[in-house]
């Protein structure tokens, strides 16, 4: 199982959920990876790049062979596909080594340049996942008929943990560890602790929360969702950025 990785440049996407009745991510997706080949980029898919928990079986037979044929365009040219379990896929944990074009693995330990990055998916440091996991299961069971009535209703959830999560902070005011909005201050306060271990930047996703917070020590990533838009973090010797997909533009 590889989860120590040296690269001279990747880029990192989470939470596709490629077979969810309301991913659109294909589309942006093939044309990213496509791109990724051309510029010669290794690739993390850092958790639930397959819906697992709320699949539609049809939706995932429109989605993953033409998207697995993007994959093996960048394994063609030279470059690796890595991918990070998340909590929609982890049945995935059962075949942690080479996969097709894939390599899985539960967390990466990367180093680019001079830099040490650490990439999880996340769902660990989400204290109702950690605490209320049957609860969290069948909640997920269900939203995954919620979004087959109305994808509105995924939108009004994101909308929700945003509110929240100011709502907190305002009234907890400087005791409040500070977050991305729409997350738990746990994820922030797991990142400062693994940025303690030497790593300059720590990259989450499973919150569909796209952002970025400078810690004490080290940067915190989130590199949000694909069913919300294409944002992607960009790894290189020089720097770790959190940035937008445009086809036209890329990195």
């Amino acid at each position: 199982m590889i989860i120590d990785v040296t690269t001279e440049k990747m880029v990192v996407i989470s939470d596709l959920h490629l077979g969810n009745p309301f991913s659109e991510a294909k589309k942006s997706l093939i044309e990213f990876l496509y791109w990724a080949a051309e510029n010669k980029y290794d690739v993390c898919i850092n958790g639930d790049g397959l819906e697992i928990a709320q699949v539609s079986f049809r939706k995932m037979a429109e989605d993953v062979p033409e998207v697995f044929r993007a994959v093996k365009a960048i394994t063609k040219a030279g470059n690796r596909v890595f991918y990070v379990v998340g909590n929609h896929d982890i049945v995935l944990e059962n075949f942690l080594e080479d996969w097709g074009p894939l390599t899985l693995a539960p967390f990466l330990n990367v180093r680019c340049g001079k830099q040490r990055i650490r990439i999880e998916h996340g769902h660990l440091y989400d204290p109702f996942f950690v605490k209320r996991p049957d609860l969290y299961e069948f909640l997920t069971w269900l939203g995954g008929f919620a979004l087959m009535v109305s994808p509105r209703i995924y939108k009004a959830w994101i909308k929700f943990e945003e509110i929240k999560s100011r709502l907190r902070r305002r009234f907890r005011g400087s005791s409040e560890v500070p977050c991305l909005p729409g997350e738990h201050p746990d994820f922030v306060i797991a990142a400062e602790e693994i940025c303690s271990r030497g790593f300059d930047a720590i990259i989450f996703g499973h919150t569909h929360h796209p952002g970025t917070i400078d810690l004490p020590q080290g940067r915190y990533f989130n590199s949000g969702s694909w069913m919300i838009s294409p944002t992607y973090i960009g790894i290189t010797s020089q720097d770790v950025v959190l940035t937008q997909f445009e086809a036209d533009k890329g990195l």
